[in-house]
């Protein structure tokens, strides 16, 4: 019985003509017929474009894809209901190294079809993926060099060749009544290039070619050369062009026999057929079959080498158009011996890498025109790198087993760097260069720590003179070296001062206990010119106006000789010989005395 599909009507199909059913080695599977419109055929009104025709006691079902209606009746084309797979787009990725049957259930995946395969064997694909489930089918038999073959109820079978070798014969006189012969030679070529992706370390372009054995017999004869960069590995490039070259004349033989029911679609079989001088091996590549006594029977094979290109086929590859141009991602599986590589980008915007050998992993973002990170990691160190393209700038980190390095760059040129290992740590921040014609002539500070010192130093360049100011510290001391230093609050020192240089103070000097000069001719200096100079155990005072004592002076511990010891100016020194000396003015007035005693 036949039954017509519409939604959720279902009716019977009973009034038809000219029903036939062709089944090609390729997959293709269609049927032809003639509805009539006539009262007692319920299914004639439901049946319309898109609906399904299903042979329930054979298990098919075919959607109508061409109808030609005049007011008798409805010509109907419909194809197997697989080819609903075209508008089943896979969108993921699931390319690389994998079995054949991995790579079908993917390519099935929610279209309802399940699969028996003759098929083993594990190849590489690349970027398997982002199309329609019946193209994915086609590219995954080209790989693998296989056919398949619509079975009922939904299930796909795939084999290295679809149908057995049996050594039958079809020949001329015994089982064969009519034979026609069609060759057709205009796509034959016999030479293919194919170029893929670039070489981003520059090793150029990768190029494979291929020359057919048949190059002997009809000469070199160049295809169109094939240009997909999503090629990156020259094994997988080769099967591909291999795959699209035609090197053999296309023949096919139709044929019509009294002995046809037996054959299997796909069978190895011998035509001899004396008239045309042939004898040789081919193949049954299409079976076309009618409903004879209430069954379907062959009625009809096509022998030969090629199948030409059918209604089925302009459907997928105008499907397969479509869903190419709505494409702007793609990704990318590159697998040799030594070297994997994968990738996913939107075209013109960005692209993710992984790099995988056996001594680096490679992991990069590029986002273009805006920045770029990526990590390098081997057995002996990790990298990452952080580069902005729009001003220059990038950042780098680097850790081994025994350091740490840190590094922010401005166009290439660092100014900042951090240094971390066994031996200590170590941090500079250096001058930017926008301004700077010399650039080793380039300011920076610097911090340093090990486990026995710290030193921190700021270096600035004047004129091409080298400026350090510096602090280093020890167990045992610290030191500060600068042109200047300059202490602000309560400075505390409990141990003892030294040094070569100079005491500048503004203010006030307290001291606790003695002030000592540890040289002869030595002077105390005051801002007005006066000054106590003691040399060679004599003191001179010297003052332009006057010496005023604001206390009395009991007793010298040390014997003076004052009749040598004379002021100048308004005061002078005398000595009456009665243990006081007399501090007197000009006019002999005593200014005040004290005890002494004589040398």
């Amino acid at each position: 019985m036949i039954y017509v599909t519409n939604d959720n009507d279902v009716e019977a199909l009973v009034q038809i003509s000219g029903l036939q059913m062709e089944q090609e080695v390729n997959g293709n599977y269609v049927i032809t017929f003639v509805a009539h419109n006539t009262d007692n055929n319920p299914a004639y009104n439901i049946l319309l474009e898109e609906s399904i025709v299903s042979f329930i006691d054979y298990g098919y079902d075919f959607r109508v894809k061409q109808m030609k209606e005049t007011r008798r009746g409805k010509q109907v084309t419909a194809i197997s209901t697989y080819f609903d797979g075209v508008a089943k787009y896979q969108k993921d990725i699931f390319g690389g190294t994998r079995t054949f049957n991995e790579f079908a259930e993917f390519a099935l995946r929610g279209t309802g079809w399940k699969f028996t395969s003759e098929v083993t064997g594990h190849r590489l694909i690349e970027n398997f993926g982002q199309n329609n489930a019946v193209a994915l089918i086609d590219a995954l038999c080209k790989v693998y060099q296989c056919e398949y073959m619509i079975y009922p109820n939904n299930i796909i079978h795939f084999a290295p060749k679809i149908g057995g070798d049996h050594d039958a014969q079809y020949r001329y006189g015994h089982n064969v009544k009519a034979l026609s012969k069609n060759v057709d030679t205009t796509k034959l070529r016999t030479y293919i290039e194919g170029y893929g992706a670039v070489n981003e370390n520059g090793g150029g372009q990768l190029f494979v070619s291929y020359e057919s054995p048949f190059a002997a017999k009809y000469g070199k004869l160049d295809a169109d050369p094939v240009y997909d960069d999503r090629f990156t590995n020259a094994n997988a490039l080769l099967e591909h062009i291999k795959g699209m070259l035609i090197d053999y004349p296309e023949a096919t033989f139709e044929l019509d026999s009294v002995e046809l029911l037996d054959k299997e679609l796909g069978e190895r079989v011998w035509l001899i057929y004396e008239p045309m001088q042939l004898e040789f091996q081919t193949r049954v590549l299409s079976q076309t079959k009618t409903v004879v006594n209430g069954k379907l029977q062959t009625t009809k094979v096509v022998l030969g080498n090629t199948i030409p290109k059918s209604t089925t086929d302009i459907l997928i590859s105008q499907k397969v158009e479509i869903d190419e141009n709505k494409k702007i991602t793609r990704s990318k599986f590159h697998q040799t011996n030594d070297r994997i590589t994968m990738e996913v980008e939107t075209i013109g915007e960005s692209i993710s890498k992984l790099e995988l050998t056996d001594k680096e992993i490679k992991l990069s973002v590029d986002e273009t025109n805006k920045s770029l990170a990526e990590l390098k990691l081997t057995s002996e160190q990790f990298q990452v790198t952080i580069n902005n393209k729009v001003d220059g700038m990038n950042s780098q980190w680097t850790q081994t087993s025994n350091s740490l390095q840190g590094q922010i760059n401005d166009n290439d040129n660092a100014i900042s760097t951090l240094r971390l290992d066994v031996q200590g740590f170590e941090t500079t921040v250096y001058q930017k260069i926008d301004n700077v014609e010399d650039k080793t002539d380039r300011n920076y500070s610097q911090i340093t720590q090990t486990d026995s010192y710290i030193q921190t130093q700021v270096v600035k360049y004047n004129e091409g003179e080298k400026v350090v100011s510096m602090i280093n510290q020890t167990p045992d001391y610290v030191k500060i070296t600068a042109n200047s230093i300059e202490l602000n609050g309560a400075v505390i020192a409990n141990g003892s001062i030294t040094g070569n240089g100079n005491l500048d103070i503004s203010n006030s000097i307290t001291i606790g206990q003695n002030l000592y000069m540890t040289s002869g001719g030595n002077r105390i200096q005051f801002w007005d010119g006066s000054s106590i100079l003691a040399s060679n155990g004599n003191v001179e005072i010297t003052a332009d106006q006057q010496l005023i004592f604001g206390a009395q002076f009991t007793q010298f511990h040390n014997t003076v000789d004052f009749s040598r010891a004379t002021v100048t100016g308004m005061m002078r020194v005398a000595f009456n010989g009665s243990n006081r000396c007399y501090l007197k003015d000009r006019d002999g007035r005593d200014i005040c005395y004290w005890s002494a005693t004589p040398a």
